[in-house]
């Protein structure tokens, strides 16, 4: 790379990093609202139709910034979307929200969420071995933190293994697959393509998996309370699809998935506010645990990186506002 090339990546790791952040605050919501949107409907068809609600959404903005792009996609680049679609946006929803409630039904439920929260370890193998991206000893501390912290804000004394577990498992280990093939394509491809790949093939495979298991009668059945949730949802995949992809093209892999951990506390927090949850020290350590193993799995660099951009972004921003002041 050259030194101007350089220079360009690394004025975008500050702004990577903010909207990765971004995502995960996202992310955390969602886990929140979604126990309450599923409740009542058929996990299959609500994931289908808030997944095609999503690729209509994020359509506009995928067209236009990738209006470009798209005439110069050559027939790997095809295939490979259609790949992300099918491993990020179509078979490991149905899995996950399935697995969930078997897991659920077999008192496994946390089991399954602590297996989901490895996401990180996954596809931060695959960020090191198959992207090349660079590891450091205080990473393996911050790894370490970060399941220590997601087992305690659980409180998980005993797994509970069902086949909904390996569901959610398998759900998982797809996502991870998926995030670094895209992480691959970010590098010559916008963020809106990618993101469009995945939600727009993904849905093309849930409606027909729908039409063909006979489930397309189960949208009709919808109540008007839970078409709201529907949108509820899709709005806040759609914003966390437009964050992920947008940050990821710029930060590594495996430091983007840490980064996501930290939507855990964000839900747990939410319960504690919204639902008067008890925090528990024990929990309360754990939430403790996960910042600080994002904080270590990022590192000090890229924590500057930020700060910078956002102290440069302010001045930048106030300077209209001295000068209207002087005039």
């Amino acid at each position: 790379m050259t030194g101007d090339g350089s220079a360009r990546a690394r004025s975008y790791l500050g702004p990577g990093l903010l909207l990765v952040l971004l995502t995960a605050v996202v992310s955390g919501v969602s886990t929140y609202l979604n126990a309450f949107a599923v409740q009542g409907t058929s996990s299959d068809a609500f994931v289908t139709v808030r997944n095609v609600s999503v690729a209509i959404m994020i359509a506009p903005w995928a067209l236009a910034a990738g209006r470009s792009g798209f005439s110069r996609l050559s027939r790997s680049d095809l295939l490979k979307l259609v790949t992300i679609g099918l491993l990020g946006g179509a078979v490991p929803f149905l899995l996950f929200f399935q697995g969930l409630q078997m897991a659920s039904q077999a008192h496994g439920g946390l089991t399954a969420s602590f297996l989901y929260r490895t996401l990180f370890l996954m596809a931060g193998v695959l960020g090191v071995l198959w992207l090349r991206e660079r590891f450091r000893w205080w990473m393996a501390l911050g790894a370490g933190l970060l399941l220590g912290g997601n087992y305690l804000l659980m409180s998980l004394s005993s797994p509970v293994w069902s086949d909904g577990s390996l569901y959610v498992l398998a759900a998982t280990g797809m996502w991870a697959v998926e995030y670094a093939i895209s992480k691959r394509m970010l590098t010559t491809l916008s963020a809106g393509t990618v993101a469009l790949g995945r939600m727009g093939f993904g849905a093309v495979f849930l409606v027909g998996f729908l039409a063909l298991s006979g489930q397309m009668a189960q949208v009709g059945s919808f109540s008007v309370s839970q078409w709201s949730w529907v949108g509820i949802s899709a709005l806040m995949l759609a914003l966390f699809v437009t964050t992920w992809y947008s940050g990821l093209k710029h930060v590594d892999l495996s430091v983007a998935t840490s980064v996501l951990v930290l939507g855990f506390p964000v839900t747990w927090l939410l319960s504690v506010l919204l639902q008067s949850a008890r925090p528990t020290e024990v929990v309360t350590l754990g939430a403790l645990a996960v910042v600080l193993g994002v904080v270590l799995m990022v590192g000090l660099t890229l924590w500057r990186e930020m700060a910078g951009w956002i102290a440069r972004s302010l001045r930048r921003g106030t300077r209209p506002l001295r000068r209207e002041r002087e005039s």
